[in-house]
């Protein structure tokens, strides 16, 4: 018995000491991170965020823990979504579009939030200012609602003969109606004759073909939209179908075969969405972090959609576009 007590004695000993070690790790900090999206969709953008991290050595299980949330596409499940994430008691919470950063602003006035991606914050009061956000909200913007006139003055090059030209958003959209009352601009400025749709989800896309199959749609322009941007391959497939020139306010759809897209890249805004968890982790203060714009804007052409409906492209785009997808 008295060999067995030494035993327990030594039991309990290392015990206590694995107890005091661990309580003297430090604590690893928690990032956030919320998207009105799927996670397949917006696959790449988290990586292009681990990978912007891990730069500034933040590893994850490492250095860092992260815990992400995801909404499915269902705007009504941002606000629960919210909660639970800042439950956890995160560090500093990484978001995208701006209505899962209103989301998470609802929910808390202290806790960092960092915009990877989007547009319209100071007009939902998430922030002041660019400059000075004044709040508990900084990161970038896309600037992608400014660019609606672009796209239009890019079909006009590329499908001159186009006029009846079909517009498509969700209707859910932070910037609907800026970019609605520019593309109506635009359409009027250049001659066209524009075409209002409206589709949250891939199923209502049949309704839209059946419409530009009566109303004899010659184009597509693609409205700065992140709950279509979750569709996107449906779309591509259906300009595809109807084989009708198309305009895209994300790279990423043509990458994914639409024709042609002008547009920041997404992936390097979540990519500098990291150096900002990096100044809060440091202990700045998100309202004195300016939001950041981007300085770049990329054009890509995909000659393989131009071949399949039979488009020839401007030499005048091919020699400025950044990117020519073969």
């Amino acid at each position: 018995m008295k060999g067995r007590g030494w035993v327990f004695a030594l039991l309990m000993l290392g015990g206590a000491l694995a107890t005091d070690d661990a309580l003297s790790q430090p604590r690893l900090p928690l990032i956030g991170v919320l998207t009105h999206s799927t996670e397949a969709a917006n696959r790449a953008r988290l990586a292009a965020l681990r990978e912007g991290l891990r730069d500034l050595g933040y590893v994850e299980g490492k250095t860092c823990r992260i815990e992400m949330r995801w909404s499915e596409n269902r705007i009504e499940r941002l606000p629960a979504l919210a909660r639970e994430l800042l439950a956890l008691k995160p560090d500093v919470v990484v978001a995208a579009p701006v209505r899962a950063t209103q989301a998470l602003h609802r929910e808390s006035k202290t806790v960092p939030i960092v915009m990877a991606s989007g547009a319209g914050a100071q007009n939902f009061g998430l922030i002041a200012s660019l400059a000075r956000p004044g709040g508990n909200v900084t990161g970038l913007t896309n600037q992608g609602d400014e660019l609606t006139a672009k796209h239009f003055e890019l079909l006009r090059e590329i499908a001159p003969q186009a006029k009846r030209v079909v517009t498509l958003s969700s209707g859910l959209g932070t910037v609907e109606g800026e970019v609605r009352t520019d593309s109506r601009e635009a359409a009027k400025a250049f001659g066209m004759e524009l075409i209002e749709s409206l589709a949250d989800a891939p199923d209502k896309l049949a309704a839209l073909a059946a419409r530009c199959e009566r109303e004899r749609c010659e184009a597509l322009v693609v409205l700065l939209d992140p709950n279509v941007f979750s569709f996107r391959k449906e779309v591509v497939a259906l300009a595809a179908r109807l084989r009708i020139p198309a305009v895209y306010p994300y790279v990423d759809i043509a990458e994914d075969g639409g024709l042609l897209a002008y547009a920041v890249d997404s992936r390097q805004l979540w990519r500098r969405a990291a150096t900002y968890v990096d100044k809060i982790l440091k202990g700045a203060k998100p309202g004195e972090l300016p939001v950041e714009r981007p300085t770049r804007f990329e054009l890509i052409v995909n000659q393989k959609a131009a071949k399949a409906i039979g488009l020839k492209v401007p030499q005048s785009i091919l020699l400025r576009a950044d990117r020519v997808i073969e």
